[in-house]
């Protein structure tokens, strides 16, 4: 078999069917190593993986709940959960060609749900909008005789005919949201130490009350993405080099975002672990209309308010560029039971920002006026963006595998006191 395929191979052999908390643990981004958290980036990586059933028990932020977290029993966010089924289509018991099938429930896309205020205020009514009921993810992929792969990916999101306020929820007509996605890969040998992922997509965002009909200008967001694997040799060791991109035009009323990101980075099979590292450069431009950014209670959140049809109105632009760093390392400590893992990025990004509505959305200047200053990600926020991650794996004979992230303040804490929590997410996959 080609000498790129046997690398693919070993790592995952070592870490497949590895989790969202293996990356949060390992350096907050699958962008330079294959884990199966990618299939939802490129869904021909599904059929790098056998049958399997996986799911996620949710994830705990800090102070997510703010001060009724402490010493509270509150369930995790979003659990997820689902399977992929391989069909193999060779007679002669050869891996390629086959069929890989799968689908999963509950699982947020937050690269989409970003963009849905949590109210619409129109002509002065103010509606609250509802979270995606449905959640389901659909995949349909294969390879070919050489192993190639291409794959389907479609999600949808959709709730109608409610108003989420907590304990005052109420019927109606003109609260509803709808995310559908749809995204096709492939990856490919370029060739025989090297190959191509890449990605296409489309996503249409909408939500209430205002109706529209599916091709309305507006609700359209496009994206893409890609990466190259090139065989390295370390002496004793392999490893690759890796190469990508991403890129999207993501657009909803009133909110439009341009993404640019390219990367370099590479990974190393080291002796019973895997080690990476990897640096991005990154530009993100933003022209927010009628948005507004409200606190209650403690709580921030996003309104968007319809305009008038001869209403006029000045964007805020904003525009970041700058650069990410990241890496992440794991071992086995005792057999192949036991995986530790960490990780961590740092980004440097240079802002700069024009405020014409005079509102707080993306510019914190006055009305009128420019901002520029230098931002980082969060320090220890507990989120995926936060600088570093800790956690490790449990792996029972290559069938069963849970990852664990662990709280980050956990050695730091007072173990009597019982406050916070040890474990911010779980993650599990059987495969059989």
């Amino acid at each position: 078999m080609k000498r790129i395929l046997s690398i693919v191979l070993v790592i995952l052999t070592a870490n497949a069917f590895a989790t969202q908390s293996r990356v949060e643990s390992m350096g907050k981004r699958p962008a330079f190593f294959i884990d199966d958290i990618t299939i939802f980036e490129n869904p021909a990586n599904a059929t790098f993986y056998s049958n399997a059933l996986m799911g996620e028990l949710g994830f705990y932020e800090a102070n997510s709940f703010g001060q009724n977290d402490i010493g509270k029993n509150k369930d995790p966010f979003t659990p997820w959960f689902g399977g992929l089924f391989k069909i193999g289509l060779a007679d002669d018991g050869r891996r390629d060609p086959q069929i890989t099938i799968g689908g999963f429930l509950g699982r947020e896309h937050y690269n989409f749900t970003r963009f849905i205020p949590k109210k619409v205020v129109v002509q002065g009514d103010t509606i609250p909008i509802p979270q995606t009921i449905t959640n389901f993810d659909a995949f349909l992929a294969g390879t070919m005789m050489d192993g190639s792969g291409v794959g389907a990916h479609v999600y949808v999101g959709v709730q109608d005919g409610i108003q989420d306020a907590g304990d005052n929820s109420t019927i109606a007509k003109d609260a509803h949201v709808s995310i559908l996605s749809m995204d096709y890969g492939a990856n490919f040998l370029v060739t025989n130490t090297s190959s191509i992922e890449v990605t296409l997509g489309v996503a249409r965002i909408q939500y209430g009350p205002s109706r529209k009909t599916f091709l309305d200008p507006g609700l359209f967001s496009f994206y893409s993405q890609g990466r190259f694997f090139m065989d390295i040799d370390f002496e004793v060791l392999g490893g690759q080099i890796v190469a990508g991109y991403k890129v999207a035009d993501m657009e909803v009323p009133g909110w439009e975002e341009n993404f640019y990101n390219l990367n370099l980075g590479m990974n190393v099979v080291i002796p019973r672990g895997l080690f990476w590292i990897g640096v991005d450069g990154v530009q993100v431009k933003e022209a927010v209309g009628t948005w507004d950014k409200v606190s209650e209670n403690g709580d921030s959140y996003l309104v968007y308010r319809e305009p008038g049809s001869l209403e006029k109105y000045t964007n805020d632009r904003s525009t970041r560029i700058g650069t990410i760093i990241s890496f992440g390392v794991e071992r086995n400590i005792w057999s192949d039971m036991l995986i530790i893992r960490v990780g961590g990025q740092k980004s440097m990004i240079y802002n700069s920002c024009y405020n014409g509505s005079g509102k707080a959305t993306i510019c914190d200047a006055k009305k009128g006026q420019k901002a520029n200053y230098w931002s980082t990600n969060p320090y220890a926020d507990g989120t995926l963006d936060d600088h570093i991650g800790f956690g490790f794996g449990m792996n029972l004979d290559n069938k069963l595998k849970i990852d664990v992230s662990v709280a980050e303040d956990l050695f730091f804490r007072n173990p009597f006191s019982g406050e916070g929590r040890f474990i911010s997410r779980i993650s599990a996959v059987y495969a059989f």
